[in-house]
């Protein structure tokens, strides 16, 4: 027969997984216009907390022979046992997947030099089709 704090974690560590699944992590995708999908980013943290004793105990441990209490003193003596779980979840942020992009867009910015780093590729972007754009006009072409 296994010792009742062996059952308290079984029980606990399934549950948990039942909680932190996949889809908890990185959720399911959402689907915007034609070819664009947005996945929701997060942050989990767990936290978990067993324990348990046998209490009545008058003259010291209880014997056990192979790692498990005789019947007689498991009567004798009664178990009190728990499991506590704890859970955070934090959004971090979306990944959106385009045909040709991949972007993360950041839902905190712990300081304005990571908002500016993360807005940099996009300026330069608007910056080459600009400067596309004036290599037309230079060249007598149109704008297109």
């Amino acid at each position: 027969m296994p010792h009742p704090i062996e059952n308290i974690m079984e029980t606990s560590m399934e549950q948990l997984k039942d909680i932190a699944d996949v889809n908890t992590v990185v959720g399911k995708p959402i689907t915007a216009g034609d070819k664009a999908v947005i996945l929701p980013i997060s942050k989990v943290t767990l936290g978990f907390l067993s324990g348990g004793g046998e209490y009545g105990q008058k003259s010291g441990p209880v014997k056990r022979s192979g790692g498990m209490m005789d019947t007689a003193a498991a009567d004798a003596y009664p178990f009190a046992g728990t499991a506590v779980a704890g859970m955070s979840l934090t959004p971090m942020g979306f990944l959106y997947v385009n045909e040709d992009r991949v972007r993360l867009l950041s839902t905190s910015y712990a300081t304005p030099i990571e908002r500016i780093m993360d807005a940099v590729p996009q300026a330069l972007q608007i910056v080459e089709g600009m400067a596309k754009k004036g290599a037309c006009k230079e060249d007598g072409g149109t704008d297109a």
